[in-house]
């Protein structure tokens, strides 16, 4: 019985964390502008030019919370916030990679941190993932 009031306990402390829903990835710099919505573990390979630029828009409860740009610098990738975006950050994952991390709070101020989109450059492709 313990063991059955513990498990229902965890199960309601997991359920609170929010969640990134979907991460909207736009080339930009391409007119018109392809989009691709990326859920839990989507891969999207992607052929890459020099110079491109990709648009991210990050969804959590069905809207927009953050976003930034992801660039070619030439020799490796780069990321900017969206003017005015929070708590959204990318690091190096190796060259031509790129791991985006944000930071999203639940409704008792608790703030949780996650990878929620992997970028990865070789030759002429760039792929998304959507890490599950």
């Amino acid at each position: 019985m313990s063991t059955l009031l513990l498990g229902s306990v965890l199960l309601a402390a997991c359920s609170s964390a929010p969640k990134v829903d979907r991460v909207d990835v736009t080339w930009s710099s391409l007119s018109p502008s392809p989009r691709w919505g990326l859920y839990p573990g989507y891969r999207q390979e992607i052929e890459f030019k020099p110079g491109s630029a990709y648009q991210v828009d990050v969804y959590s409860a069905g809207k927009v919370v953050t976003g930034g740009m992801v660039g070619d610098t030439g020799s490796s990738l780069a990321f900017r916030p969206t003017a005015g975006a929070r708590d959204i950050e990318a690091k190096p994952d190796g060259p031509g990679r790129l791991d985006i991390s944000v930071t999203l709070k639940n409704e008792k101020g608790e703030t949780f941190r996650m990878v929620c989109l992997k970028v990865e450059r070789k030759g002429d492709k760039i792929w998304f993932e959507f890490p599950k």
